[in-house]
């Protein structure tokens, strides 16, 4: 899948599963990642850290 269509994806869900408000910051924050990701762009399918606050450390890190 590629990425564009995976954020389609998680938008779809966060308003449709989870009953998010599409006009909430967030939502148009998610709709404008969508616009600026290239088509075309695919990201590896598998995460190299357990959890989200795993990688949030190591980029945390990456900016030092």
């Amino acid at each position: 899948m590629k990425d564009r269509e995976f954020l389609i994806w998680i938008h779809e869900r966060l308003e449709h599963v989870h009953g998010e408000n599409r006009l909430i910051d967030y939502m148009h924050k998610l709709r404008a990642i969508i616009e600026a990701t290239p088509a075309d762009q695919e990201s590896i399918n598998y995460a190299r850290y357990n959890n989200l606050s795993e990688l949030v450390e190591v980029l945390g890190k990456e900016k030092k």
